[in-house]
């Protein structure tokens, strides 16, 4: 039965791929088709003082496409006159998998004059989430789904977008409490609360999730959990650009177990941007600072990729330098966690590119695993990948 089911779904969602307009027509309202193709080939070689070097080599696309062999992505975006829709992303990254990864897949319904939205099924596409680059985090996405409603008032200036979700646990409720009864506190303490608002001069996101003790990791159930509430955060300027075209500057942030019950915070990611991208060149200054446990790092991150021959061709570089300190710090008298040192070479087509990049790091590892006396505990990795990418 489940495997008729799929099938039918992938018939369903093969049609839609050949005719979308047809498909819009017959069920009336719009049907939008997009997503990604991404894979490539990896070179990594990794040594240690007193180790062999290691090398491999798979199939692997480096730029956020995820630890398979590359990724495969399709977004199916439809909307009726009714103003009720729905929306799917399927994944594919590890390509012998014969089934794909469901990202989110919801029904929607906008409802006073598009003031208010419910959404049902395994939810995604946030309005409250972090957005990126590289930190795509949504605090309701989960594999059980939910219900997820949004308030977006038009008597506030801008756009004002506040609602909440009703879910279930986002972990499993293991190490023998699986047989203790849910109650509705138990679901309620486990809701999504979230807001965001757009200006003409900024843009704020921020979302916290709720937890009850039911599903915490790592503790047993009976004895009560460690805390996994969760928040994430955008924030963003949109006045630098009017003075400076190309000028911008935001900050991301996930932060969890921000209520630890016996323990400070469990570990916490703040990122902040600034970019200056003309058409010339893109250039920007990331600074990053990450608490996990006791150790916390700080990091600064500069790049630089000039455009040249109408952006057809990028060529440019980053490069890393991380510190980290505090009573976990990971080797005492270390100049530095990590570098990294990254150039690209990228050719640009119309919704396609392929590029070749390098990438070299060095970084301390724990003081027990120095395996030859007198020597620092220093790991060396460096990979090539050759990138291909389609975008439809």
């Amino acid at each position: 039965m489940k495997r008729f089911i799929f099938v039918l779904l992938a018939m369903v969602a093969s049609t839609a791929l050949i005719t979308p307009a047809a498909f819009a027509q017959i069920m009336g309202g719009e049907l939008k088709l997009s997503g990604e193709a991404k894979s490539g080939i990896y070179w990594e070689q990794r040594q240690q003082e007193g180790r062999d070097p290691e090398a491999e080599v798979k199939l692997q696309n480096k730029d956020d496409a995820g630890s398979g062999q590359g990724r495969f992505r399709l977004n199916m975006d439809y909307e009726n006159e009714k103003n009720f829709g729905f929306k799917v992303r399927v994944n594919w990254e590890n390509f012998a998998d014969t089934a794909p990864q469901w990202s989110y897949a919801f029904g929607y319904g906008n409802f006073f004059e598009n003031q208010m939205t419910v959404s049902v099924g395994k939810l995604g596409a946030s309005p409250w989430g972090t957005g990126g680059p590289e930190m795509w985090k949504e605090l309701e996405s989960m594999i059980s789904g939910g219900m997820r409603v949004e308030w977006k008032p038009e008597f506030v200036p801008g756009n004002l977008n506040v609602g909440f979700v009703l879910n279930y646990f986002n972990s499993d409720r293991d190490q023998g409490a699986t047989d203790i009864p849910v109650s509705l506190l138990n679901i309620l303490k486990e809701s999504v609360i979230g807001v965001s608002y757009t200006h003409d001069m900024f843009l704020v996101r921020l979302a916290f999730r709720l937890d009850d003790e039911m599903d915490a990791q790592q503790d047993n159930k009976i004895t009560g959990g460690k805390g996994e509430e969760e928040m994430v955060y955008r924030l963003e300027e949109r006045v630098l650009s009017s003075y400076l075209p190309g000028l911008q500057v935001w900050a991301i942030g996930h932060l969890y177990g921000i209520t630890p019950k016996g323990k400070e915070i469990r570990w916490l990611r703040n990122w902040l941007f600034a970019q200056y991208a003309p058409e010339d060149f893109t250039a920007q200054l990331r600074f990053g600072y990450e608490y996990i446990e006791s150790r916390s790092e700080f990091y600064i991150k500069p790049s630089l990729y000039w455009n040249l021959f109408d952006k057809l061709l990028s060529v440019g570089a980053s490069f890393t330098y991380c510190q980290d300190f505090g009573d976990g710090k990971m080797y005492e008298g270390s100049a530095y966690r990590y570098l990294e040192l990254e150039p690209k070479i990228q050719l640009n087509f119309t919704s396609s590119y392929i590029a070749f990049a390098y990438n070299f790091r060095q970084e301390y590892l724990q003081p027990w695993s120095t395996l030859a006396a007198g020597k620092d505990p220093l790991k060396q990795t460096q990979w090539m990948n050759l990138r291909f990418c389609i975008y439809f």
